[in-house]
Parts: C-alpha cells; structure tokens; sequence
C-alpha cells in the first residue's frame, strides 16, 4: 500500500516541534498527545481499573458459566472485578454495581446465581464498554468487529498491513515480528490488542506500555487457568496490570488496535479554537473584509454565518493529505437571490490564489457542496483555464452526472461552467426549495451534520454523516487552504478539524 508524507505545507510555530519530527523521521512518529486525547485515556483506563477492582461477595455458589469447568464463585468469598461470562456478557459496572447490596460491611452480590444468567462480561464487551466511556456511540462489538477496518470506529495502531483477514494469526505471519514490535511501541493506554481466528479470540485493554523493555501492561476480562480463575490470586476473572511481552503479543497472533474517537483527538489540528476567527481570513465580495458586518460571528463555540452576504472565511495556513472534519447546522434565514430557496454554503478544498479569485467572491478551488438534498455534489471552482479540474465516475441522468461507484464511466470537469459531480443518491425531483429532504439523503435537515472530506494526493473522497456519497480523482490542485461559504443562507459550523491522513484511499 502506498503511503504518503502528511502536514501542513506552511507549518506554525505550535506545530513546527511535531509535525518537524513526524516528516523527517523515516517511520512516522505518533505526535504528543492532545488534552482531549489524554483526557479519554484517562476516561478508558479509570473504568477499566474500576471494572477490575469492584469487589463482590456472592450470598450462594454461583457455578462458572461453563459447567464443564467444574467451577463456582463460593459463597462467602470475596472476589475481584465483573465476573466472566458469555450468557449476560454485556454488563458495564455500572448495571453490574445494580445488583450489588452491602450488608453489615460486606458487598454482597445479590443478583441471579445460575451458570447462565449471573451478570457479568467477557473480553470483547469489557474492551467496548471501556471505550463507550470516550465514545458512547460505541457498539457493543464481539472479538472479530474490534479488527480495524477504516474509517469505521476501531483503527490500527501502527504500520502494518490488514489486508482484510479476519485472522490475526495470518496478520501478524505476514507482516513480520520487526513489523509488529514497531506497531506494539506505538500503542498507549486505553488502546487494546486483538487476537482472532476461526471462531476463538480474545481482547485486551492497554494499561501501560514500556517500548525501551519491549512489554505492556495490560487488563482483560479472562477465564480460567487449571480450574482457577486467572486473576488476582484465583479470585478474579480480570487481570489488572499484567505484564506481556512483545514477543509474547507476536507468538500469540495479537494486532494493536485504537479507538477511532481517541486516535484523531490525539492527531486533529483544530482548525478553529472555538472562540475566534484567529487563523482564518475573511472575506465579503466586493467589500473585502470591513469589519466583517457581522456576517461572521463566533458565540459559544459555535461560527454563526448569516448568509445575507456572499463571502467566506478562509485558513491562512495550506494542507495536503488529510481528513477533514466539519459539522454544521442550516439555520433558518435566507437571503436575495436565495430567498426561501434550498439552504446553500459549502466547503471550498485547495484553494489557491486571492480569496476573490473567483468571481470576485472565492478562491479557486474544488467545492464540497452543502446544499440542501445535494451534500456531497463536488463542484470545480474555477474555469477552463483556471488550473482546476477533477474527474468523476458517472452515470449520466437528465443532463446530470451523477456518481456512480459501481458501474459509472470517467468524466473530467474543467470549470464550473460544466455543472457538477452529483452525488450518489440525489434525488432526481430535487427541487431548489428551502427544506428539501430526498428519500435517501443521510442529512439532518434541523440538527447537527458531520462531513469528513478525505483529500489525499489528487483524489477526494466525501462521507456524510457515516455514509460515503461521492469521489472525484485526478486533481490538478492537490494543496492548498481552506474555505467555508457564506451564500445566501444562514449556517452554523461548530467543529473544524483536520487530521493528516498517510493511507491511500485505494
């Protein structure tokens, strides 16, 4: 898989000590945590310590919940952490702490007893329900779920290659103990290592790691060993801070992996503070930038465009190879030319030149559209001879082009005079009408949206809100700064963040 080099092409003076080292070493280097970043660690790991350190009494022998084992929790004894389990295996310590009473000073479990309904967890719900506490949109997800498949909500630590196995052992075989080790150093706490194959695996949250010793320390949701739960001293079926090895993680087929939410707080630049416009010029057409007219406003972290004017904000700093992150929301309002038609603005990538350069209003550039029922059109800002141009895999339908992934044919656009890149699921009844909603359209038309635009080398690729909606290739512009419009309609645009991206999009 190509990989390719990632920072801003002007570099600040916050971030020259990072992005410095992360170009010019020859594996990259995880940049320093961020305070978000550090803050859900702290988040992941606290549970996980907690979930193992809850001490319980049971009021009657609750047998293992494999009978096979010949196993119970004996009355009377105290015992350490969530119990394992796969029949009730989904239970936080919150639920479990429910069914927990103390009496004359001693923690009593006092739930069901039964092998198969006592409460309890296994190793993949313990993991998911530690990362819910960074991100509680976190599924519960078994074993095989946790192997990384970007850009969903677990991600690889490291340089290694997935390939789509749903083994572990055949990824680590064929990426080679040097490989991994290197993936291994990368990890820190609140990550976790994966091990998968057939129908068996396990999971384990990171708690400490030691590169310059070649170990981690971890905590798990086990089992047993030789009839004796594996946990502090046969009385707990969670391990907490138990040491393993690098070589030993290779041996047994383990892959490191992250929490998606975690791993971009610790790499986002934020492109805007949530206070003020500092690091973004603007600009009205035909006025420049008179003391922004209001406009441009930031109340509660929160930009408030109002669209009465035609204009933009634009960075002042130029990108290439990244993830961007916007979320916005239409406000209600409506202006002139666009009075009480569909809600317009968008997001303006690349841009090159004076912040006029296109009719006197914005930047050349390639246009991430946010217009009601066509979030997601990609649009050439620019004309023939402007340097601006892209192409898209399309189905031509009524005059329009509209991508189509599967069976579309190339077309390149050169200006803006061609229309644009609809995408996928357009409605083909769109009207220009405020409000408009098509049938598929995977926008909020009254809540918060989120667009990730992935623009790596000379491709982009848009998602809405989850969903992936459109692709352009073969870029003529494949640096530059950044722009968000002001274009008739009132808008609100609340996170602006940019991760630098070193995966190909293929």
């Amino acid at each position: 898989m190509k990989k390719r080099q990632v920072f801003p092409i002007l570099l600040s003076v916050a971030l020259l000590p990072v992005l410095t080292s992360f170009a010019a070493a020859a594996e990259p280097i995880v940049p320093n945590e961020t305070p978000k970043s550090t803050a859900l660690r702290a988040k992941v790991v606290d549970y996980m310590r907690s979930a193992a350190s809850v001490e319980w009494t049971p009021k009657e022998d609750i047998p293992y919940y494999n009978p096979e084992h010949n196993f119970s929790f004996k009355k009377g004894e105290t015992y350490y952490g969530i119990p394992y389990t796969q029949f009730s295996r989904n239970n936080t310590l919150a639920s479990f702490s429910t069914q927990l009473k103390t009496i004359d000073g001693v923690q009593y479990y006092v739930g069901p007893c039964e092998y198969n309904t006592y409460w309890g967890s296994d190793c993949s719900a313990t993991v998911s329900n530690a990362w819910k506490q960074a991100d509680p949109s976190f599924p519960s997800l078994l074993t095989r779920r946790l192997i990384p498949d970007r850009p969903k909500e677990v991600v690889p630590v490291g340089k290694y290659a997935l390939n789509f196995y749903d083994d572990t052992r055949e990824i680590v075989k064929e990426n080679g103990i040097d490989v991994m080790k290197k993936a291994y150093a990368q990890l820190k706490p609140g990550d976790a290592v994966i091990l998968h194959y057939e129908y068996d695996g396990h999971a384990m949250m990171v708690m400490k790691n030691e590169p310059e010793n070649g170990r981690l320390f971890i905590s798990d949701q086990t089992g047993l060993s030789k009839g004796k739960p594996k946990g502090r001293d046969g009385h707990s079926t969670m391990r907490l801070d138990y040491e393993y090895p690098y070589d030993r993680l290779f041996e047994d087929a383990y892959i490191p992996v992250a929490l998606k939410v975690i791993d971009d707080a610790a790499h986002e630049i934020e492109l805007f503070n949530g206070k003020d416009l500092d690091g973004w010029d603007v600009y009205l057409a035909n006025e420049g930038s008179p003391e922004n007219q209001n406009v441009f406003t930031v109340q509660d972290g929160v930009i408030h465009v109002s669209g009465e004017k035609f204009g933009g904000i634009m960075t002042k700093q130029e990108y290439s190879n990244y993830r961007l992150t916007v979320e916005f929301k239409w406000g209600e309002k409506t202006w002139g030319t666009k009075k009480d038609k569909a809600r317009d603005s968008g997001i303006l990538i690349h841009s090159f030149g004076p912040q006029n350069g296109f009719g006197g209003v914005w930047a050349k550039s390639v246009e991430a559209n946010l217009v009601e029922g066509g979030v997601g059109d990609f649009w050439i800002v620019g004309l023939e001879n402007d340097g601006v141009a892209g192409t898209c895999d399309v189905t031509e339908r009524d005059g329009k082009y509209v991508f189509d992934p599967e069976n579309g044919k190339p077309v390149e656009f050169k200006s803006n005079e061609s229309g644009c890149f609809q995408w996928y699921g357009r409605s083909p009844d769109w009207q220009d009408v405020k409000g408009f909603r098509g049938p598929i359209d995977p926008v909020k038309t009254d809540d918060w949206n989120k667009v990730e635009i992935y623009a790596v080398g000379d491709e982009m690729q848009i998602y809405v809100n989850g969903k992936f909606v459109n692709r352009v290739y073969g870029l003529k512009q494949t640096c530059g700064k950044i722009q968000l419009q002001s274009e008739g309609a009132e808008i609100f645009f609340r996170r602006v963040t940019l991760r630098p991206w070193d995966e190909s999009l293929d």
